[in-house]
């Protein structure tokens, strides 16, 4: 079933699409979304802030003490022969000491040269964190069944984790200096442990090269020894050998002479033995050379590591730092207020604008009314005295007779002036009120629109048609004992429950509910089912009434149910010249309203505009800002 709206071919609800000249992405919608989400957005940066403010608080100081050191890869050794390879001078060899710089082992040094495990520092937490922690720890060895109990090495090793928590080990770039940082609550023990670290690393160093060192000495020892024991057995053999051939070892060499006359045997065994130990003799020597040279080198220990600049206790907080955290929770706060303020925009999906309704139900909205306090219903006292007669409309309702000036009065008065201007067929103008469900304030508005134009000059005539729920009669006339149901069933006239204003004259006919004591069959045949039915109507009918007073008024306006959940304003409205619907501001989903409309769509034909009814005040202030 397709719908008209008013003056519009679309139905209800159907998407807008945008034209060439409507941007996809509206910027000013966007930004009015924040201006009306901005207490959001303040309320969500204030949060952020005062976390950050609160973290700073409660947040003990840290100081970085940072030492340095160069490995200066390209320096010669005491007693180092040149061209002898020094340690590997490249750049894997800074990365290479910098993961050791990181090692468990140089962390353990620390800890126990400065007995960290003693300081208040390195203590176990009591704080709530650690409470939960050792509740978890509880519940998992009572699950699995197994007791830990806690040990020095397990408490060592948690200094020696906390340690390496708070220590940083980072190169400067591509060179060859290494920055040794450590974090500490302490500047003085900050400082303290950075220098701790690299002299630890210095000692762990030349303790390397001990070793080293003394593993060669004693390699080198067992060589020569090795080697005094071949020379020494050569030489005995040379001389064994000459004694039993009768070579006179204590003379001179045999000449030329003398080894031609021995046997070419024996020469060559001699030559063989003589050579053998020379060079037995000549290795022993050189290698005992090397010895003492490489003992004399270990006289002098050296690294390729030095300090350039120790630690000092840093005079300022390297932690937390007030304006980073003080930047980053504004940031994250605009951003999360943002983030909320378009999200409750796109998931609350009522109405707060003009715009939305024209956009999303495609009808003219037209007007926005506050909501009023109970304190402003009561009119001023020469109001309240007024008198005439005894059916007089009690003082409720008639908001804008006591506040002309107010913003609701302006907003009724331009409803007033819409109402002039339609375009509408029959010369009485019967204008419906309803609303998409019930409680929105449509009584209220039918109300103050009759007296509005009642105080123009202009006949009007407000008849309330809320027979299930009760209407305007218990606002206008509480002591009334009939109505609009006397009327169409023909056993009364119209004027006989007349009600009167006397400030504005406005004239109200009020419908007064069925008592429980009356006729079952009478019951049945004013059902508002049976009302409201165009060719089921007792003689009068509602059709006959209005058809009764248009020459008497020059407005007839109606105080109508809502279109949902009841058939009663889809079953009248070919009577009714015009409609305005009441919309709850902030409270009535669009989709409840688009599919009432799609479900009357005589209403939907006929519908003069839509009404924003118990507007906030306040946020109406900040829309119009």
């Amino acid at each position: 079933m397709h719908k008209v709206a008013w003056q519009k071919t679309t139905r209800a609800g159907d998407p807008q699409v945008a034209g060439a000249e409507e941007p996809l992405i509206d910027l000013g919608e966007a930004f009015r979304v924040l201006r009306r989400r901005r207490v959001l957005v303040a309320s969500i940066l204030a949060l952020a802030v005062s976390g950050a403010a609160v973290y700073l608080a409660m947040t003990p100081g840290r100081y970085t003490a940072s030492s340095m050191l160069l490995f200066d890869v390209r320096k010669n050794e005491p007693f180092q022969q040149q061209g002898y390879p020094n340690a590997a001078a490249d750049s894997a060899f800074v990365d290479s000491e910098v993961e050791v710089l990181k090692s468990e082992n140089l962390a353990r040094s620390v800890v126990r040269t400065l007995s960290l495990q003693s300081d208040p520092e390195f203590a176990p937490s009591a704080g709530f964190a650690a409470a939960i922690q050792g509740f978890i720890e509880g519940i998992v060895e009572a699950v699995l069944g197994t007791s830990r109990t806690s040990t020095e090495s397990d408490q060592f090793g948690r200094v020696v984790r906390l340690f390496q928590k708070n220590l940083t080990i980072k190169r400067t770039g591509l060179t060859y200096v290494v920055s040794i940082d450590y974090r500490s609550l302490d500047p003085n023990r900050a400082a303290r442990i950075s220098n701790a670290a690299a002299e630890a690393y210095l000692v762990g160093e030349l303790e390397s090269k001990y070793q080293a060192a003394r593993r060669a000495n004693i390699w080198l020892q067992d060589r020569i020894n090795e080697l005094k024991a071949q020379a020494e057995k050569t030489e005995r053999a040379v001389a064994e050998y000459k004694a039993k051939n009768n070579v006179d070892t204590s003379g001179p060499r045999p000449n030329e002479q003398q080894l031609v006359d021995a046997s070419s045997e024996r020469r060559i065994i001699l030559k063989d033995l003589e050579s053998s130990a020379q060079t037995n003799r000549a290795l022993h020597e050189a290698l005992l050379q090397r010895v003492t040279e490489f003992t004399q080198q270990q006289s002098f220990p050296a690294t390729e590591a030095r300090v350039v600049s120790p630690a000092s206790p840093p005079l300022e907080k390297s932690e937390p730092k007030a304006l980073i955290a003080l930047g980053v929770a504004s940031i994250l706060g605009l951003v999360g207020g943002f983030g909320a303020a378009f999200a409750r925009e796109y998931l609350d999906r009522t109405f707060r604008s003009s715009k939305q309704v024209e956009r999303e139900v495609g009808v003219e909205c037209l007007g926005i009314l506050p909501a009023i306090a109970p304190a402003r219903w009561r009119l001023p006292k020469w109001h309240r005295d007024v008198a005439s007669g005894e059916r007089i409309i009690s003082e409720r309702h008639r908001f804008v007779v006591g506040e002309p000036l107010s913003r609701f009065a302006e907003t009724i008065r331009d409803l007033k002036v819409a109402a002039d201007t339609a375009d509408l067929h029959r010369s009485d103008k019967v204008i419906g009120i309803t609303s998409a469900r019930p409680h929105e304030g449509k009584s209220l508005l039918a109300a103050n629109l009759s007296e509005m134009i009642a105080l123009s000059g202009c006949k009007v005539l407000l008849i309330d048609c809320e027979l299930r729920n009760g209407g305007l009669t218990g606002q206008f006339a509480p002591k009334a004992k009939g109505g609009l149901l006397e009327v169409v069933a023909g056993r009364a006239a119209v004027n006989d429950f007349i009600w009167c204003d006397p400030i504005t004259n406005l004239h109200f006919l009020p419908a007064v509910k069925l008592a429980g004591g009356r006729d079952q069959n009478t019951k049945e045949q004013l059902s508002p089912a049976a009302l409201f039915q165009r060719t089921q109507l007792t003689p009068m009918g509602l059709k006959a009434l209005l058809e009764s007073v248009q020459d008497s008024y020059d407005y007839v306006i109606l105080d109508l149910p809502p279109i949902t959940p009841v058939a009663d304003v889809k079953a009248i409205s070919h009577l009714i010249d015009a409609f305005i619907l009441v919309i709850e501001f902030g409270r009535t989903s669009q989709q409840a309203v688009i599919d009432a409309l799609n479900a009357a769509p005589t209403v939907c034909e006929k519908l003069l505009g839509a009404v924003l009814n118990k507007a906030d005040p306040d946020e109406l202030r900040r829309l119009a800002s």
